[in-house]
């Protein structure tokens, strides 16, 4: 057997090159190579596994893999790497097993244990019910204090074994997720489940799913954990700074933010912050202001510092100094959340609620902004711009005080966050087509949660066919909240979803009514298209969205939809009231964008209906104005061109014509001139005038072989109307191009 170093060596640097180019062929190459002087080598045989992976040759991969791992079996990377292959390959099963066997190995040697947490994961995520990985998730999660974590595990164990028809477990693993989150109502209503089931159920099938190891639940139950969600966004951004300032004290002095010398040294300054979060921690708040004052006057000012001395002023009723500190942290991303709500707070102690409101608010609209999709961040940031105003323009005090009451105790409540993912969720499943809801909308309803809950409930009905289980969920929600919007629209929906379509439509123009009375117009036109999409042919109610635009502004948009409902009209084959309509978008057109050619576009749909209509004295007038618009207008010059000819008007036919031939020239569109001559020729094969500028063109062109037979029939046209010497000239005109039958045309400009 081989054992040449140095060849091994070699190949194994080419290897590695042509792998970083990811050459994948050469790398294959050299490693096999590489392993033709030494086959046992892990790390050629590792090497060449990478090749082949790289290349897409999964089984050559796998089985490389393989073998490096029988000669390594402790390594974890290998049974990662073939746990990844594995899942290429698309045997899930196996490739599950091969991340435990990772994981296992990453624990057994000491290692980061995170190394197999990430394999524990790979493996749900490869194999969502596998028991074990879900327990060994669960148990990392609990000795390292993530609560919320474990107990997610706790309900995907649940999950499983109740899908293998072990309640019992079920029950057993939910009531150890209740000893880590006692109120947590996931997990309560999930018992609640298997409980209801247990008793609905018949009796038992004669074959039973088989039973899950039970070594799986023999894991400790440590004490009872503190909750680890997080408090108000004041805490939260508390904790930051905490962290940020004991982060500070292993940083290298830098010069001051503000650009000033630094009175006092860092370690004089360190020392003082020291000072400062122990007075802080320990509730001696004089004195902890004291210290963070003295950092800042020793040129010490950073956005943690601001931030945490804005809090103690707060907490001292100081609340213009508290502003102050708070103001300069607001632009700074990791305070501007805290900054914001503590300055919300601080104006409404003051009794400024403008002021507070504007700022819970902007809140409310970070927070919001974080749950959408980013097609709906434009409207989402135009109705909360829109909130603060409206509130204070109408002079609400007494509903912007309940709206700032129900903000504020909905975020300082322990797991806002995840409330406000599940509010988004909700609201964006009653948001089908039509604007979107935010949470400003929800949290000025009283007792908006259970509003939410019972609109959850009505789409679940819904979705089973129990239309009118959904219904009368909705009607219970109305009588909460019976101007709440939202659940109207979901009555609706249900209308819809019933085949109602005309009682759907109804609904549907009563709510976008009262959105545009309540001045919410972006969300009045979503619903007035929302109808129009079920019944594009009502003009009554495009007329009212067409209104509404014109009165706030939208001309644009309200000219398109002038259009529609013309086009409604012209189908409907009432071409008067059509004609009607485009006059009055006519009279609208000026004021629209410019770039949009609006007169020229509905000039162009009154021209058809009077060419229809036959009515060509008034179709003329309507072209003519066109052409006076925009000059290079082909279709209404063509058009006039034709109205004149069946008027018997040939000149101005030729003159319509030629004002449009000679853009065309300017432009070099050669080819344009001969196609729209072709065409009229075509039409009026006997037109002099249309011959002769056809034939000149293709002169102009050097195109004699075209030229030639439009030549011939022109003199044959000439001579016919009696004008002998404009066919002499024609007739020369073809001598001097010499065509083959020369001679005839010779004798035949003889005779004449």
């Amino acid at each position: 057997m081989a054992r040449n170093r140095k060849i091994f060596e070699e190949a194994m640097r080419a290897g590695a090159g042509a792998a970083w180019d990811k050459n994948w062929d050469q790398a294959i190459a050299a490693y096999q190579r590489a392993l033709a002087e030494f086959p046992n080598d892990v790390g050629a045989l590792t090497s060449l596994g990478l090749a082949y992976f790289g290349a897409g040759r999964w089984e050559s991969a796998l089985e490389a893999y393989g073998r490096a791992s029988q000669l390594d079996p402790d390594d974890p990377v290998l049974f990662e790497r073939i746990g990844k292959t594995l899942e290429r390959l698309g045997r899930m099963e196996h490739a599950a097993q091969a991340y435990l066997s990772a994981a296992d190995r990453y624990l057994s040697q000491r290692q980061d244990a995170n190394l197999a947490l990430k394999r524990w994961l790979d493996v749900v995520r490869v194999q969502p019910n596998n028991p074990t990985a879900h327990v060994k998730l669960l148990q990392h999660y609990q000795q390292h204090g993530q609560i919320k974590e474990a107990v997610a595990e706790c309900l995907a164990l649940a999950h499983i074994y109740q899908s293998q028809g072990r309640k019992d477990y079920a029950v057993q693993i939910c009531q150890h997720a209740l000893k880590m989150a006692p109120h947590d109502p996931q997990v309560l209503a999930t018992l609640d489940q298997l409980r209801y089931s247990e008793e609905k159920e018949a009796a038992p099938s004669a074959e039973e799913a088989p039973p899950p190891d039970e070594s799986l639940l023999d894991f400790s139950v440590g004490p009872a954990a503190e909750d680890e969600e997080r408090g108000s966004p004041v805490e939260i951004a508390k904790q930051e700074a905490l962290s940020d300032l004991a982060e500070s004290f292993f940083e290298e002095e830098k010069p001051s933010p503000t650009g000033a010398p630094r009175r006092l040294s860092k370690a004089e300054i360190d020392a003082l912050l020291s000072r400062a979060i122990d007075y802080q921690t320990r509730g001696q708040i004089d004195e902890a202001i004291a210290a963070y004052e003295e950092v800042i006057d020793g040129g010490g000012e950073q956005p943690a510092v601001n931030f945490n001395l804005g809090l103690l002023y707060q907490e001292k009723l100081r609340f213009d100094e508290a502003i102050a500190q708070f103001q300069k942290t607001v632009s700074h991303d990791k305070y501007t959340l805290g900054s914001h709500f503590a300055l919300g707070e601080c104006y409404r102690a003051q009794g400024r609620i403008d002021e507070a409101l504007e700022h819970f608010i902007e809140v409310l609209k970070i927070v919001d902004l974080a749950t959408v999709q980013r097609e709906q961040a434009d409207d989402l940031i135009q109705l909360y711009e829109s909130l603060a105003n409206s509130y204070i323009a109408k002079g609400e005090r007494e509903q912007a005080l309940e709206f700032t009451n129900s903000l504020v105790k909905f975020l300082s409540e322990k797991g806002w966050e995840d409330k406000v993912a599940e509010a988004r969720r909700r609201l964006d499943s009653l948001a089908r087509e039509g604007p979107v809801l935010s949470l400003a909308e929800m949290l000025a309803v009283p007792g908006s949660d259970h509003i939410l809950k019972s609109i959850s409930l009505s789409q679940e009905y819904a979705k089973r066919k129990m239309f009118y289980t959904a219904l009368e969920e909705c009607y219970y929600a109305l009588g909460f909240a019976p101007t709440y919007l939202p659940i109207h629209r979901q009555i609706a929906q249900i209308f819809l979803d019933m085949g109602k379509v005309d009682e759907a439509v109804a609904k549907f123009v009563v709510i976008a009514d009262t959105y545009r009375i309540r001045g919410d117009i972006r969300a009045a036109v979503a619903m007035y298209q929302r109808a129009l999409k079920l019944v594009p042919m009502d003009t009554s109610i495009r007329a009212k969205l067409i209104d509404m635009l014109i009165s706030h502004g939208e001309i644009d948009a309200a000219l398109e939809h002038y259009l529609i409902m013309a086009d409604s009209y012209y189908h409907l084959a009432q071409m008067d009231r059509a004609r009607e309509v485009y006059q009055e978008a006519l009279r609208l057109a000026p004021r629209g964008d410019p770039a949009k050619n609006w007169e020229v576009r509905i000039l162009h749909k009154i021209g058809d209906i009077d060419m229809q209509r036959v009515d060509w004295k008034r179709a003329i007038k309507v072209y003519r104005r066109i052409r006076k618009l925009a000059p290079d207008d082909e279709r209404a010059c063509l058009t006039l061109v034709d109205l004149h000819y069946r008027f018997n008007r040939p000149d101005l036919a030729i003159a319509e014509l030629d004002s449009l031939l000679k853009i065309y020239r300017e432009r070099g569109q050669t080819e344009r001139i001969i196609t729209i001559l072709e065409d009229l020729v075509g039409e009026w094969p006997d037109d002099i005038p249309l011959r002769t500028r056809l034939a000149q063109v293709y002169l102009n062109a050097g195109n004699v072989e075209k030229a030639l037979p439009h030549l011939d029939k022109l003199g044959d046209l000439q001579i016919e109307a009696g004008r002998l010497d404009d066919a002499r000239r024609t007739i020369q005109i073809i001598i001097a191009l010499n065509p083959p039958n020369v001679d005839e045309y010779r004798q035949l400009l003889s005779q004449l």
